[in-house]
């Protein structure tokens, strides 16, 4: 202990060191971290450098503090996992397949709240692999606010949830997600290019505000064949 490999700062020295031993089973779940003054000596520090590493190894839930006792480590769960959802597709080109306004339905008028006369974008768009073979269709819709807007102003609009997705990084935001398994309709079926009845793999994502409004509700259609998902629990180095 004590070393500063490169010209990395101290506190980034201590964090690796630590995650390691944990990570390496040297300390366990449950076990005392070493107190903040052994690891000022150990690394010849200040206690607000050692701090620094603490925090961030606090913030991956590695470790966690009882007030005047010190730092232990976590214990590992293994029943909450983790999805990666995009809503683009590496390695695909998306394009519109059909971008118009409409009346909700029972279903979406109960997922966006909004009452039967309010209008909604529908945004419909399909993704082609490097073969040209369409992989997954993506229905998305979008209450509207103003007046019904022209063909041109809807294609217009469609871009936007997609330009404007970074601004909804703000935790004033928040996103929902459910998967399950769906058999094509004969409108899915002409969309991705596929036979009626076929199994696809359905994943809806609704997104909100905190103060409960609805910003939009998408369906992900994946065609046969590229209708897996992933998911993991737990930490990795």
């Amino acid at each position: 202990m004590g070393e500063n490999k490169g010209n990395s700062p101290v506190y980034t020295s201590i964090y690796t060191e630590l995650r390691q031993r944990i990570f390496s089973s040297d300390l366990k779940p449950g076990d005392l971290l070493p107190s903040e003054n052994q690891l000022c000596t150990d690394f010849q520090t200040s206690r607000e450098t050692v701090r620094k590493a603490l925090k961030l190894l606090e913030g991956e839930r590695l470790i966690y503090s009882k007030p005047k006792i010190g730092y232990f480590v976590c214990r590992p769960n293994h029943t909450d996992y983790t999805i990666n959802f995009w809503e683009t597709i590496e390695g695909c080109t998306p394009s519109y397949w059909d971008v118009h306004g409409v009346l909700p339905d029972k279903d979406l008028q109960e997922k966006l709240q909004i009452s039967p006369k309010r209008k909604v974008i529908m945004m419909a768009q399909l993704y082609r692999n490097e073969e040209n073979k369409v992989v997954a269709a993506e229905i998305k819709y979008v209450p509207y606010e103003r007046a019904y807007p022209s063909v041109e102003g809807q294609i217009q609009y469609a871009a936007l949830p997609d330009a404007v997705f970074s601004k909804l990084a703000t935790y004033d935001y928040f996103s929902q997600v459910e998967v399950s398994a769906v058999s094509a309709t004969e409108e899915l079926a002409k969309m991705l290019e596929c036979d009626p009845g076929s199994p696809l793999l359905l994943v809806e994502q609704l997104i909100s505000r905190q103060s409960g409004e609805r910003v939009s509700y998408s369906r992900h259609y994946h065609a046969p064949g590229f209708n897996t998902f992933h998911a993991t629990s737990g930490h990795r180095i």
